[in-house]
């Protein structure tokens, strides 16, 4: 049997995703669903700013190249919601950050980046790590 994440309180954690790639959205929701996770999948990040706005999350993952709005303005512009929203932690899931690690830039919005294709076994250790 696999390992659950849960939060500290031992509620299922809830994760919003923004990625672009419709197959890329699809299996990772379907991985985080079986980590036991509640997830809401957007598109972009236009449309997880609003998600942010009206819900309350654990985790907000986002891609860094999406159309209509990048994971880098989007996290800016949730930071910048300010109250719970402001506070919800937020990780960067790129095939990007190879480049990004050498000049640091995710860490002006992200607590945490991964680059993708990432493992099952490294998405669960970094999610579980960041909600601790």
């Amino acid at each position: 049997m696999q390992t659950q994440l849960k939060c500290t309180n031992g509620s299922r954690p809830r994760i919003l995703f923004a990625e672009d790639s419709d197959t890329v959205r699809l299996v990772t929701a379907a991985l985080l669903r079986r980590m036991g996770c509640d997830v809401d999948a957007v598109e972009h990040g236009e449309e997880a700013l609003e998600q942010v706005r009206t819900q309350t999350y654990d985790l907000v993952l986002l891609d860094i190249e999406m159309p209509v709005m990048d994971g880098m303005i989007a996290a800016r512009e949730i930071r910048a919601l300010g109250g719970c929203a402001a506070r919800t932690p937020l990780m960067a899931l790129s095939a990007y950050l190879a480049d990004w690690h050498k000049g640091g830039n995710w860490h002006e919005c992200f607590d945490m980046a991964l680059p993708k294709p990432a493992g099952r076994s490294e998405l669960q250790s970094a999610i579980q790590k960041i909600l601790r």
